[in-house]
C-alpha cells in the first residue's frame, strides 16, 4: 500500500527571465524552475520532500516519472522514440569504456 501523500504545486510567479516559482500549499514546499536554456530545479523550501508533488499549466500536469521499456516496433511507429543526436558523444564515450564487459560471468 502506497502511503505518500499526494500534493499539488501551484505557479505562483513567471519572473522575466522565464523562470518559475511554485509553491505546494500544503505543505510549503517551494521550487524555482528554469526550462531554457536547460533545465534546472532549486528547491527553495523543502516542505514536505516524501510526499509526491504535481502541478501544472496550460493542460498539462506533471507528476512522477513512469519509465517503461520500448521495444522496437513502438520506436518505429514514434517519432518520440527515435535516436536522440545530443546523446552521441555520451554513446561514443559508454562504447570505448567497453562497460558491456563489466557484468560478463567469466573472471580474467
Amino acid at each position: 500500500m502506497n502511503s505518500q501523500q499526494n500534493h499539488e504545486m501551484q505557479l505562483e510567479i513567471e519572473h522575466v527571465s522565464g523562470a518559475e516559482e511554485w509553491n505546494c500549499p500544503t505543505c510549503g514546499r517551494r521550487l524555482l524552475i528554469s526550462w531554457e536554456p536547460s533545465f534546472k530545479k532549486i528547491v527553495l523550501e523543502g516542505g514536505d520532500e516524501f510526499s509526491i508533488h504535481r502541478g501544472g499549466k496550460g493542460g498539462l500536469i506533471m507528476g512522477g516519472a513512469q519509465i517503461t521499456r520500448a521495444n522496437d516496433s513502438d520506436a518505429k511507429g514514434d517519432p518520440e522514440l527515435h535516436e536522440d543526436t545530443r546523446l552521441t558523444p555520451w554513446e561514443t564515450w559508454m562504447d570505448k569504456s567497453d562497460f558491456g564487459h563489466l557484468w560478463d560471468d567469466e573472471v580474467e
